[in-house]
């Protein structure tokens, strides 16, 4: 069952003012500010180009001092299990900066009348999830595609499985900056995806090109740049990206997909772009 809402997070208090990744570094000691002007429209521009593609927009309420819950693909991970339920798995975030973000989601979801559901305190081994920042779904197939390495445990994709119903390919990420799976792969369709290759191991690489007939491979510049692998094609012919690419824009348009070209520059200071700044709900 495709997802036919989006959950957004107006940028009311976003900034960079901590060190979270790599791309946070250089704008740091005010080397860089957001122009918070900038950011909003360019927030109200992505969320205009979901409703134009038919989509409900919900939203959550922002928290002051939580920087960076904007970012909504990160503190949960939605689904439906095999009897049509509405479910939530929440997030357990590698940052201290981001923590206190996934119980206003918590509340959300719950509002919703979502079955909440919990890492278990007790099982250590799990030190962090960071939701569908590192879990994509192909939900044609039911398959969830699990990265791994800086931001998500590994072993978390077992607990994962058993109560999604979901199948789990597991991708080990090996490159610090790209430190989320939604930084370096994207689905498009259930024939086509977006790869960095720079972020995968021989295995990895192996494991996508088994689900997938037609893969993009994404210039690794240009994905430093416009951060293409963070696109988002909710419908399967859409993809929505920052602006500027070449190479990419020129590989999806061949592919037979819609480019939506935006702007997500104040975001991108912060290491997030598109696929960032919403989660798919139900």
């Amino acid at each position: 069952m495709n997802p036919a809402k989006v959950l957004m997070c107006k940028p009311e208090y976003f900034e960079v003012n901590y060190n979270g990744n790599e791309f946070m570094k250089n704008n740091l000691g005010g080397a860089v500010i957001v122009d918070k002007i900038n950011a909003l429209k360019q927030w109200n521009d992505l969320k205009k180009v979901y409703e134009s593609l038919g989509y409900k927009i919900e939203l959550i309420q922002p928290v002051k001092d939580l920087v960076d819950m904007v970012f909504t693909a990160n503190q949960s991970l939605p689904f439906i299990d095999t009897n049509g339920n509405k479910k939530v798995m929440l997030s357990r975030m590698k940052n201290a900066q981001r923590k206190d973000e996934v119980r206003y989601f918590k509340d959300y979801y719950s509002d919703l009348n979502y079955e909440v559901i919990e890492l278990p305190a007790e099982l250590k081994t799990f030190e962090s999830f960071e939701g569908m920042g590192d879990c994509l779904i192909d939900f044609e197939r039911n398959i969830l595609f699990g990265g791994y390495g800086y931001r998500t445990d590994e072993m978390v994709y077992d607990f994962i499985a058993k109560y999604t119903g979901l199948n789990i390919v597991k991708l080990k990420l090996i490159n610090p900056v790209l430190y989320h799976l939604d930084t370096c792969f994207s689905i498009l369709n259930r024939d086509t995806a977006v790869i960095c290759v720079s972020d995968f191991d021989n295995d990895g690489i192996a494991s996508i090109k088994k689900y997938f007939n037609n893969i993009i491979l994404a210039d690794e510049t240009e994905n430093l740049r416009y951060f293409v692998c963070n696109c988002h094609c909710p419908d399967g012919k859409n993809v929505i990206v920052q602006r500027g690419s070449s190479k990419f824009k020129d590989d999806i348009e061949k592919s037979g997909f819609n480019l939506i070209e935006i702007e997500t520059g104040e975001f991108m200071k912060s290491g997030g772009s598109v696929f960032c700044m919403k989660v798919m709900i139900f």
